[in-house]
């Protein structure tokens, strides 16, 4: 039995778009419900058929515990982007699988004691994988003078500081003025990696079998920044590869995910985290394969004969996120905007321009422009 309704709980950004796009391309009923400060623009999707849009994450949260009801006879499958909805449901687990098929590591609670970055590191270590050096320090505690620098700082856990945490700090002085600063009571403090190359394995777990096929090279980036445009692959970093399959197996997740990785200079490659929900990026690898889609597919159907492998198409394809990658490289002038503009045309998938789906960066740009 297909899925015919899926659940997106997301923020209101092109992330959770291109996770619509994928599910409402191959004829998935779609609703949406979003959070954010403003209207929200991923709701005027062709491919939502019901949508809302609630001020925190935790009123989507409350709406779909107390409030949601599914017209359909089968229950609708819940995606969650970005960490924030992935902690909350996972929290919630067993108020909320007997309305939805969830993505989940287990027990209620799961996915949130793997957010832990210290006990990804931990795990990574155990199957092989290389972790940069870190430390861990509270706020209120002196810094320890053994350190080298650079460093890079980040929260203990996905869902703690996330991005306001992270930085780069090229002495102990500015690392000092950061910690007044940081969210979390502690956090991590690493080696900061010289980065040659983003890569990026995407990724779908179910019922102990682990699918992955892809992933994503990225070798334009702005300095201290993630990047935009990426090389998906299905050939190389074989050891690697079955390295995340054998972590992903013992953790016991079901559901999307995607493992991060730094090249560095040094041309080590380093496991920076996993990310235990839909990626931002998922859009970009439907040349390749459609993973919402398949996750879909293969949970409604409720099978233990599952199959050996995904149906695959390209086995190399480009994805860029356009307007951000256009910031960076065009007009930070790093890039000649007539070289842009072919690689633009030859790309294999946009994540905002949709000529089929055209209206959410119409209402993306009126709000820009007007300041809503």
């Amino acid at each position: 039995m297909r899925c015919k309704t899926a659940v997106v709980f997301c923020n209101d950004t092109w992330l959770g778009l291109g996770l619509i796009r994928c599910l409402g391309e191959v004829g998935i009923r779609l609703e949406c419900y979003s959070y954010g400060e403003h209207e929200s623009f991923i709701l005027a999707s062709k491919y939502v058929s019901k949508g809302r849009i609630f001020k925190t994450a935790e009123d989507v949260l409350a709406f779909l515990v107390n409030d949601y009801q599914c017209l359909d006879e089968e229950k609708p499958v819940l995606f969650t982007i970005p960490d924030d909805p992935a902690y909350l449901v996972d929290m919630h687990l067993d108020k909320l699988k007997n309305k939805f098929i969830l993505m989940n590591a287990g027990q209620q609670g799961d996915i949130g004691y793997w957010m832990d970055k210290r006990k990804m590191a931990k795990m990574a270590k155990k199957h092989g994988l290389v972790v940069p050096w870190t430390i861990e320090l509270s706020k209120d505690e002196t810094i320890p003078d053994f350190i080298n620098y650079p460093v890079f700082t980040k929260s203990v856990s996905t869902i703690e500081g996330g991005k306001n945490d992270e930085g780069i700090y090229w002495n102990k002085k500015e690392l000092g003025e950061k910690m007044a600063t940081v969210v979390s009571d502690r956090f991590l403090v690493m080696t900061y990696i010289r980065k040659k190359q983003e890569i990026d394995f995407f990724g779908m777990s179910l019922k102990g079998k682990v699918y992955i096929d892809y992933h994503d090279e990225i070798s334009r980036f702005p300095d201290g920044a993630y990047g935009y445009y990426g090389i998906f692959k299905r050939d190389g970093y074989e050891e690697i590869r079955q390295k995340c399959i054998s972590m992903m197996k013992e953790i016991g997740y079901e559901g999307l995910f995607d493992i991060e990785f730094l090249l560095g200079e040094d041309g080590i490659l380093y496991f920076m985290e996993i990310n235990f929900r839909v990626d931002g990026a998922i859009y970009k690898l439907t040349p390749g394969v459609n993973l919402p889609a398949e996750w879909c597919k293969l949970v409604s159907e409720a099978k233990d004969d599952l199959p050996e492998s995904l149906p695959l198409k390209k086995d190399c394809f480009i994805g860029m996120t356009e307007f951000p990658d256009f910031r960076a490289s065009v007009l930070s002038g790093k890039m000649n905007p007539f070289k842009w503009f072919w690689e633009f045309c030859m790309a294999d998938k946009h994540m905002m321009i949709n000529f089929k789906d055209p209206l959410p960066v119409l209402v993306w740009a009126y709000q820009l422009i007007s300041g809503r």
